[in-house]
């Protein structure tokens, strides 16, 4: 459990930037992109991105392809696609993390430590 709140200060500091977030990319993310670029970063777990790349189905396509390149380190993709989010969007994209993160880490089952 400590891995995962270790993981999780991490990643809320690290996408804390993303409440004025964004996205258009040409191509709509799906399954699997956000937990790729997650678990490419090395700060969190495979569950935890696996995890999280479920709640990231449940944003719009911009918000979506604006938190992977985030979670990725992209800034300069991340500040173009916040160019193109709405008011809306953006506060999705920034109330993701810290949301999906608690709700990952009550699914989640405990991990040693």
């Amino acid at each position: 459990m400590r891995l995962i709140f270790a993981s999780c200060v991490r990643s809320t500091a690290l996408i804390a930037s993303t409440f004025f977030a964004a996205s258009c990319n040409s191509s709509d993310p799906g399954p699997g992109d956000f937990a790729a670029a997650c678990n490419s970063n090395g700060d969190m777990t495979a569950e935890l991105c696996a995890c999280l790349d479920e709640q990231a189905q449940r944003l719009s396509p911009e918000s979506h392809s604006f938190v992977i390149a985030k979670i990725a380190g992209d800034e300069r993709t991340a500040l173009r696609l916040r160019e193109d989010l709405n008011e809306m969007q953006a506060l999705e994209a920034g109330q993701f993390v810290s949301r999906a993160i608690q709700e990952c880490t009550i699914d989640l089952p405990d991990t040693p430590e």
